[in-house]
């Protein structure tokens, strides 16, 4: 082994280390049968390919920290075998009944034939277990960790969030509940009612509402003035050049040009107006495709007190069904800036036409607090507090979940999974029925990998699978190598797929395969 020519080693007979064997360099071994009685250590930086073979076995343990080189492991080892670093962050496991010990980041580990036991040591991230067949006894992850094949596992014990399996282990224990992507038989979690959307009024469009009615305070020490916060998609969304703000005159019960107010412009999406009586306001799109259309109306009531809305905001996630939200608002006085009791405050949760933006009050929604409802899918929620006219006037209006005034539609989560891949399709299983199959549109197909392009992956069809409503057969070329996950996002008017984040906790609008 001085000689550093030597670049494999065939056994002819058992050896017995008196201490544990250092190679520190890319040596492969053929044991042809017999034992090597002792630990075997390999720390090298070498670029190579490092096999590992022979039916005999290490009495003792393996261990390899070998950043540059890729690992072939064939041989039986009675102890432990610690897999530190190699090539491409991926150890080739054959032999069948080995405790392996995966103790650096980023690895991708392949289990060809199973193991006793396959340890994720504390402290390590990203790493990624296939078992492609045999089985693993037992499972121990002391941090996070993707398993695919889990169903080999015979015991699967999770000590650490972030764990997740593609398939139900045999048994499984521990401190934390593991995500499990194939959790759940297709249909079994009932039907999502079928959506019919709301048409437009023609040479409408919708997307004005009230943000705050109050009174805005100049300068401190001077009367408020009565103010509506407006907000709205931008013209250039549509297509326009801008809006003219238009208000309905009571005198002759015509639309004419807010007094004061300038031409809005394309990319604005928001407008704060004085008024002086009660008013109605729309938009009237100015250029574009939608020339001449008009807005939603909105009817707002001058604020009575000199209080202002100086807070508010929204807490929660993506608009789910079951996903609670939690409105808040806080109202100040103008002449001293000396916040408001809350205890002059009302709260009303609204259910709204995503096409229309009529507003339906929820009955019994009138706390802080609101949990999406299957009533919910296909609209939007906006909370509204408001000022008891009295101590504090006006209101502010905030959408449940949104961003620069635009909302985002409530949905039910339909769990997801693919399976079946092929360079041709896959299938896409769903926890729910659903209605009506969804269409290349409605999707968008992402792949991952050193030969992944960055644009989505041009899907050809959808169909349900025959005697199916929560199986969808999808066609689409997928390349034939170079490609190691597929991220799938799809959603119709009213229902989204969803995953379980691998903390085990917030729902994700996607489906993720692992090749």
């Amino acid at each position: 082994m001085a000689d550093p020519t030597i670049t494999d080693l065939v056994f002819m007979e058992d050896v017995a280390l008196t201490d544990a064997l250092m190679i520190n360099r890319p040596i492969n071994l053929n044991l042809s049968g017999h034992e090597i009685k002792g630990d075997l250590q390999y720390k090298f930086e070498d670029e190579a390919e490092l096999i590992l073979m022979g039916s005999g076995s290490i009495i003792g343990d393996l261990s390899v920290d070998a950043p540059n080189a890729s690992v072939a492991n064939y041989i039986s080892v009675s102890g432990t075998v610690d897999i530190l670093k190699v090539a491409g962050e991926s150890w080739h496991e054959y032999a069948q009944n080995n405790r392996l010990v995966v103790r650096g980041p980023s690895m991708r580990l392949y289990a060809y034939s199973g193991a006793s036991t396959i340890e994720i040591a504390e402290g390590v991230w990203d790493v990624w277990v296939k078992i492609l067949a045999g089985e693993v006894a037992e499972f121990i992850a002391n941090s996070g960790v993707t398993v695919i094949g889990a169903d080999r596992i015979l015991r699967a014990k999770v000590n650490s969030p972030m764990v997740v399996f593609d398939l139900r282990p045999q048994e499984i224990d521990g401190d934390f509940d593991p995500t499990i992507i194939q959790g759940f038989e297709p249909g079994s979690g009932g039907t999502i009612p079928e959506y019919v959307p709301s048409t437009a009024p023609s040479n409408t469009f919708a997307g004005l509402y009230v943000e705050r009615n109050h009174q805005w305070p100049p300068e401190v020490g001077i009367t408020g003035i009565p103010q509506v916060d407006m907000r709205f998609p931008s013209a250039a969304e549509f297509g326009g050049a801008g809006y003219t703000l238009q208000y309905l005159d009571p005198a002759d019960s015509t639309w004419k040009p807010y007094e004061g107010a300038q031409m809005i412009w394309a990319y604005s999406y928001e407008s704060k107006v004085d008024i002086w009586q009660d008013t109605t306001f729309r938009l009237l799109m100015m250029g574009g495709p939608l020339d001449g259309y008009t807005s939603n109306e909105v009817a707002v009531e001058v604020s009575p007190v000199e209080t202002y809305f100086s807070s508010s905001g929204m807490k929660g996630s993506i608009p789910y069904v079951g996903e609670t939200f939690t409105g808040s608002a806080t109202a100040t006085r103008v002449a001293d800036r000396v916040d408001v009791s809350s205890e002059y405050m009302s709260y009303q949760w609204y259910r709204v036409d995503p096409v229309t933006y009529e507003m339906e009050a929820i009955a019994g929604a009138t706390s802080k607090q609101y949990t999406a409802q299957a009533e919910d899918a296909g609209c939007a929620l906006l909370f509204k507090a408001s000022g008891d006219g009295e101590h504090i006037g006006g209101y502010v209006q905030m959408w449940a979940a949104g961003d620069e005034g635009k909302p985002e539609i409530v949905k039910f989560p339909n769990k997801a999974f693919i399976s079946g891949v092929t360079t041709e399709g896959f299938i896409l299983n769903l926890y729910m029925n659903v209605p009506v199959a969804l269409s290349p549109e409605d999707m968008e197909l992402m792949a991952y990998g050193p030969s992944a392009l960055r644009e989505p992956l041009q899907i050809k069809s959808v169909s349900f699978v025959p005697d199916s409503q929560s199986r969808l057969s999808v066609t689409v070329d997928i390349p034939a190598a170079g490609i190691e996950s597929l991220r799938l996002m799809a959603e119709a008017d009213n229902w989204s797929v969803v995953s379980t984040s691998q903390d085990g906790g917030y729902l994700q609008p996607n489906v993720v395969y692992y090749f």
